[in-house]
């Protein structure tokens, strides 16, 4: 399931985001547009019907005793309601993943691993029920087509699709006035800007708006730790509460999106961040957006040159040197780019900042 992100001991937004951004610049490469469609489906955990699920299940290659279990755990379920007293008749339990149970994001996640796209060409990925889709623009099946295979799917499988919250964005090159768009999907919003798993996309791939919002909270963060801080609590939790409450926000899946800033967004963020060390939130004075994300960046890139990592697909192959004259940060081959956009793509940024180095003996976050 490599389209899949979530519920998986490798997958993060982080992760997922990457994966996203890698492969729209990749298409950007030789086409002027990509069309993104994100799909939401109408509660999706609670509307999985057992009746389906359970032949998808048993087409596993398990062992009986496991796929028996698992038909045990969904089957023979019921359910009363009580209320001033009164308790109904029990009815029986046909539907939902049982949210809350150990084995309930597997099982949602295998309802959807048979949503394919039409076109290998086309790529699909997912973040538990998150379903997001794009269409390039010289790909051979439309999106239009894409959605209408995507409808029979969820027709098939008694899912509810919620066009109200469907929303379709085309990412494209810098100078959108040289070609033209082909008209929305019927009964979807085509938008400028989405918000995907926390992170604000703008349809020109510049993060300006995400960098506004972050910048916000933050700001809106400082003043309880400032009163925290007059209140007397020592400067060391003052420190950590920082990094739990400001820092956390500001490098979130910071190595996704973290190539696309431009020097003024990134000189945006620096100067909150003077700001804060002025009002000594933080022990270093000469904190900055770089020297904080440079370790997050190196743990992220060293995780994924594990095979078992969601994104080591996205690794080039390895190149064998037949003489090691210095130490070298990978063994990868250098990809190819064409575009300014692929190279700040985290796969592509980071097979070239880390080509020459010693990287490998930082240990990886699980």
């Amino acid at each position: 399931m490599k389209d899949q992100f979530g519920f998986r001991p490798t997958g993060s937004c982080t992760s997922a985001l990457t994966f996203f951004l890698h492969h729209i610049t990749l298409m950007l490469e030789t086409n002027s547009y990509v069309r993104c469609l994100l799909v939401d489906f109408s509660k999706a955990f609670d509307v999985v019907d057992h009746s389906i699920l359970i032949p998808k299940v048993m087409a596993l290659n398990m062992l009986p005793e496991i796929s028996n279990w698992v038909i045990d755990f969904l089957t023979g379920r019921s359910q009363v309601l009580k209320c001033n007293n009164v308790v109904s008749d029990s009815a029986s339990i046909n539907r939902s993943v049982i949210q809350g149970s150990g084995i309930g994001p597997s099982l949602y996640i295998l309802m959807e691993s048979d949503l394919k796209p039409v076109s290998p060409t086309n790529i699909l990925f997912k973040f538990a029920d998150d379903t997001n889709l794009l269409v390039p623009q010289n790909s051979p099946v439309s999106l239009e087509t894409e959605f209408v295979n995507i409808k029979d799917w969820t027709s098939r499988n008694r899912m509810m699709l919620n066009l109200s919250k469907t929303k379709e964005i085309v990412f494209h090159r810098p100078s959108p006035r040289l070609f033209s768009f082909p008209a929305p999907i019927v009964d979807v919003d085509r938008v400028k800007f989405v918000k995907l798993l926390g992170v604000l996309f703008r349809d020109d791939l510049k993060f300006d708006d995400h960098v506004s919002f972050i910048l916000k909270v933050c700001s809106q963060r400082l003043y309880p730790i400032k009163v925290l801080q007059s209140q007397g609590m020592p400067s060391t939790k003052i420190v950590n509460i920082f990094q739990a409450l400001v820092v956390s926000r500001l490098t979130y899946a910071f190595p996704s999106w973290g190539g696309f800033l431009s020097t003024e967004l990134a000189g945006r963020i620096d100067s909150f961040l003077r700001r804060a060390g002025r009002s000594n939130l933080f022990s270093s004075d000469c904190l900055t957006l770089s020297k904080i994300c440079e370790k997050i960046e190196m743990k992220f890139f060293k995780s994924i040159q594990s095979p078992h990592h969601c994104l080591h697909q996205l690794l080039p192959e390895k190149h064998l040197h037949k003489f090691n004259l210095r130490e070298r940060g990978h063994i990868f081959e250098l990809p190819d780019f064409h575009t300014v956009l692929h190279k700040k793509s985290f796969i592509v940024r980071a097979l070239y900042k880390y080509k020459i180095g010693r990287i490998l003996n930082i240990k990886a976050s699980s």
